[in-house]
């Protein structure tokens, strides 16, 4: 047990607050729309996306010990995992272990769903657990499909599977309002990749960065970037998203700022430490603003 324990840095707590945040759109839509909410349900609905953001973080920490990245990665606080098992590689099969528990509660809570909602979240599942299983093996050696991974696990599937946990049907009004997060959460990822281009190429990866180039990279940031805020500004002139989500524009904001820092340092990107603490705290503050604009109105 003493060795669980000790295993338990390999989930990466400080990154566990997306998944929760992330289900909370799903949640605060459904309020807007005027459904009643199950809190059981809810709980359940958090619970299985969080150990979903624990078996991807298990999984990448286990794999890329295996590959040898993790020995030659030099950690920031926002990339390089937890470090764990460069310290102490005994424990890399107590890490393969929690990741196994993790995809297991994921799959229980999922075939709870199956049951007392419908077959309708069973595309939402696969899908799901297809991302957590393949990111770091498969994911990472596509750029494109590496890019969107993140942006559809956290920001469209989580709230879109709450979403009809709650209400067993699907409003593609809330897919359309993901794509401001979905844009978000992509950057991050993006943004988080930048220090570890060379380390990353040697074990096979392929990410934007890499296939690409920095500067295209930072591109795609800055486009991205740039449609999340027009996307936000649109939904709300077009009353899908009430006046209050403006708000969303402070994190989207931030991002604006650590965007100016990747030009101002060129290809010194190594040091942009800034920037990714930005873009981090942006991905986890444009859900809970777009969630807070949410529960504050009615539709």
């Amino acid at each position: 047990m003493n060795n669980y324990i000790a295993a338990l840095p390999a989930i990466r707590p400080p990154f566990l607050t997306l998944a929760p945040l992330s289900c909370l759109v799903g949640l605060a839509y459904c309020n807007y729309l005027g459904f009643h909410i199950n809190f059981l349900f809810a709980a359940l609905s958090i619970l299985g996306a969080t150990f979903a953001a624990i078996a991807v973080n298990t999984i990448n920490e286990y794999q890329d010990f295996q590959s040898g990245l993790d020995l030659n990665t030099n950690r920031t606080p926002f990339s390089g995992g937890s470090g764990l098992l460069k310290q102490h590689p005994h424990l890399a099969t107590y890490v393969k272990k929690l990741a196994i528990v993790a995809i297991s509660i994921v799959l229980a809570i999922g075939a709870f769903f199956i049951v007392t909602v419908g077959v309708s979240l069973i595309p939402i599942g696969v899908l799901g657990l297809l991302i957590v299983i393949t990111y770091t093996s498969f994911l990472n050696k596509h750029p494109w499909l590496c890019f969107i991974a993140p942006g559809l696990g956290f920001a469209v599937l989580m709230p879109v599977g709450v979403f009809v946990a709650q209400t067993g049907e699907l409003h593609f009004s809330l897919l359309a309002i993901t794509l401001v997060p979905f844009l978000i959460t992509n950057n991050l990822l993006l943004m988080n990749q930048f220090p570890d281009i060379s380390e990353d190429k040697n074990v096979g990866r392929n990410h934007l960065a890499i296939h690409y180039g920095v500067t295209f990279a930072r591109q795609v940031f800055a486009f991205s970037l740039f449609v999340a805020i027009g996307c936000l500004l649109y939904f709300v002139a077009s009353n899908l998203l009430p006046t209050l989500a403006l708000i969303t524009l402070l994190p989207l904001g931030l991002c604006l700022i650590s965007l100016v820092y990747l030009y101002r340092l060129g290809d010194n990107i190594a040091q942009h430490l800034p920037a990714m603490g930005l873009v981090a705290a942006a991905a986890n503050l444009t859900p809970l603003m777009l969630s807070l604009a949410l529960f504050m109105s009615k539709s």
